[in-house]
């Protein structure tokens, strides 16, 4: 037995060997196959690579944004929008001499007045940051700019300093401490009650409604409803009577979460959105009152 197991241990180790051999050869294909088809992880790049490009501004800063430091241009794939022509400014809100700004936080920009409208509506409600885009090397570029400072102060601190504004005259926004005559809009007559949750607004009513924000900011507060921390919302209060927010039903406290499924959990959400409503048929604006979720319904009519 010994003999025969004796003679057969060369055989049994060249055998495992071989074995060895083809196990290690596999290992080494496969291994070369995966390292062709799957490229070696790669540490995701910095933040400020991916996604938008983020810059702290000054909120003072981005109100010197006007028809002395704009103009209006067309790139040269058609595309309308404006350049600052400021070469501090340019420098300071981390620009670029040939960068078209297109649009901010949603709304589009073909002209220096648009970008006033844009402030203004952004300063309506209390945004912290903005999103630019604009045209650079012949690309789309996202531009994220986080605020120091608030917009409104800058705006009425500019306002003071050069006699009247940035461009012909918006009304300051109120105080909420301050007395304010009511704001009448003869547009608000052709809303039309249903019921307490159910609106009927002409489309050209709407459109007017939404082209005038400084109406609106005036209309209402509108600040960042919070839980836990968190942006949930924007809270609605000091409506006016005879304003668009008191005409669909609004309540002062409203917390307004979504309107046609898009949530409202920042300012720039909002801005973004009020640019999309043009030509909808109808609105589902889903607000939180006194704790309850609520919906308004409104029909647009044609």
């Amino acid at each position: 037995m010994a003999e025969q197991l004796g003679g057969r241990t060369p055989v049994i180790a060249v055998g495992l060997a071989v074995v060895a051999v083809i196990t290690v050869a596999i290992a080494v294909i496969v291994t070369a196959t995966r390292g062709e088809s799957e490229p070696a992880h790669v540490a995701p790049p910095p933040i400020a690579e991916r996604g938008p490009l983020k810059h702290r501004v000054q909120a003072t800063d981005v109100i010197k944004m006007d028809r002395d430091t704009l103009s209006p241009t067309t790139h040269a794939n058609g595309t309308l929008g404006v350049k600052v022509t400021d070469v501090e400014l340019r420098t300071t809100l981390a620009l670029e001499p040939t960068d078209v700004i297109t649009a901010i936080s949603g709304r589009p920009i073909k002209r220096q007045f648009d970008v006033y409208d844009a402030l203004l509506g952004a300063s309506m409600m209390n945004a912290t940051a903005l999103y630019v885009e604009l045209i650079r090397d012949d690309k789309p570029v996202l531009v994220h700019w986080e605020l120091d400072g608030d917009l409104r102060a800058a705006r009425s601190g500019s306002r003071k300093s050069r006699g009247g504004g940035l461009f012909p005259s918006s009304p300051a926004f109120p105080s909420p401490s301050s007395p304010v005559a009511p704001v009448i809009d003869p547009l608000i007559d052709t809303i039309k009650k249903i019921d307490d949750f159910t609106y009927e607004v002409p489309a050209a009513t709407l459109d007017a409604l939404l082209a005038n924000p400084t109406a609106l900011g005036r209309a209402a507060r509108i600040v960042p409803a919070m839980k836990l921390g968190q942006p949930v919302g924007l809270k609605i209060y000091a409506i006016r009577p005879q304003t668009l927010f008191a005409a669909i039903g609004l309540k002062s406290g409203d917390t307004l979460l979504a309107i046609n499924d898009h949530p409202l959990d920042d300012a720039n959400a909002m801005m973004a959105l009020t640019g999309t409503l043009k030509g909808v048929s109808s609105l589902r604006i889903e607000l939180e009152r006194r704790g309850r979720p609520e919906v308004v319904k409104i029909a647009v009519t044609r």
